[in-house]
């Protein structure tokens, strides 16, 4: 790849390799700006509004010279509100192909806020809230995940078929943004200032914390994991214009390896585990999963430090009962059944904690 260190967004517009990857990405193309973003990430917002503004444009039949490609750039910025439109240096002609260019630019952009607008009030985010001058959409029509940074230094990680709303610029008080579909999401920490994740009848509320939000329209159930950290979700069962009208009661919280899931039919929350719950511990902190003749209220609290997940069992019952296995490589809940077979004991999942009963070695 070329140096595209000092590209601006109107130089990417017209760069050929970065036109190609936005109208005709191939797998090859993905990999090298992916990487290329990975090791530049100062330049993910440059090349976000670069992508934008290449959508807009869409093919180009010929390169056109330096100074109308600049008016025509001029002319789509404005409509994003970025800076001013440059006067032309010659008065129009109505006929000039250059003339019928900036025309189709603005006619594109015209036609495709107009739907993109309609669209998101048939999904049930809020449409007035889209609606106002400082806030920007982003939809994900292709394949993979895009990367979306915020001004605050959030990053929004947004899955196919998905749509973001967020404004320039956060208010002092709180952060707010608007979800349809899925993301995942690297919030920065900001005490006094939280963040609000507002998708359909879901809302969640963090100080800075990693986490996945998942809700489509077609779908039944709407759902919270967390990653890191701790977030409050809660319900809402009518769509509040803004944040200000919320009413928080009712949040549950979870933390990492936990989730929320919403039935939209009902507007009910159930607290459960993640399907496949990783190892919160730092990487330079290994455990071993290796048992030689342990008391199984060992390997429990073993298991509960691992993934973060709160173990509930009776210690007095459990801490004679000796097993030897290797729980490398397994998933924690092969690790539970394996452990549990061994005791002749049984768990379940409730309210997001893990849950065993047994009787002990005493009576097996």
């Amino acid at each position: 790849m070329k140096d595209y260190q000092n590209f601006s967004a109107e130089d990417f517009l017209w760069d050929d390799a970065f036109r190609r990857w936005v109208l005709h990405p191939n797998a090859q193309d993905n990999a090298q700006w992916e990487s290329w973003l990975s090791q530049n990430p100062e330049k993910a917002a440059t090349v976000d509004r670069a992508r934008e503004l290449v959508k807009a444009v869409g093919p180009t039949p010929a390169p056109l010279p330096e100074a109308e490609r600049n008016h025509a750039i001029g002319s789509i910025l404005n409509h994003f509100d970025e800076y001013p439109q440059p006067a032309p240096n010659q008065k129009q002609v109505w006929f000039a192909p250059t003339f019928w260019f900036r025309a189709a630019c603005i006619c594109l952009l015209t036609i495709g806020f107009v739907w993109f607008f309609a669209k998101q009030r048939s999904s049930g985010v809020n449409g007035d809230l889209l609606a106002t001058k400082d806030m920007r959409i982003v939809a994900n029509t292709g394949k993979a995940v895009l990367r979306v940074k915020l001004s605050d230094g959030s990053v929004v990680y947004l899955s196919p078929d998905s749509k973001l709303s967020y404004p320039d610029h956060f208010s002092s008080t709180k952060r707010t943004v608007h979800l349809s579909g899925g993301a995942f999401f690297e919030v920065a920490r900001q005490p006094g200032r939280p963040f609000y994740v507002f998708a359909g009848s879901l809302v969640t509320k963090v100080l800075g914390t990693s986490f996945h939000v998942r809700s489509f329209d077609n779908e039944s159930n709407a759902s919270v994991s967390v990653k890191t950290g701790r977030v409050a979700v809660f319900a809402r069962e009518k769509s509040p214009l803004t944040s200000d009208e919320l009413s928080e009661r009712g949040a549950v919280v979870i933390e990492p390896n936990q989730q929320i899931v919403l039935a939209h039919e009902t507007v009910k929350l159930t607290k459960t585990i993640v399907p496949d719950p990783e190892l919160i511990i730092p990487p330079d902190e290994a455990i071993d999963f290796n048992f030689n003749d342990s008391p199984v209220s060992d390997i429990f609290k073993t298991l509960q430090k691992a993934y973060g997940i709160e173990i509930i069992f009776d210690e007095k019952t459990m801490k004679h009962c000796p097993v030897t296995a290797t729980l490398t490589d397994l998933s924690l809940y092969e690790q539970l059944d394996l452990v549990c077979n061994a005791v002749r004991a049984s768990y379940e999942v409730i309210d997001g904690r893990i849950v065993v009963d047994g009787k002990g070695c005493g009576e097996m």
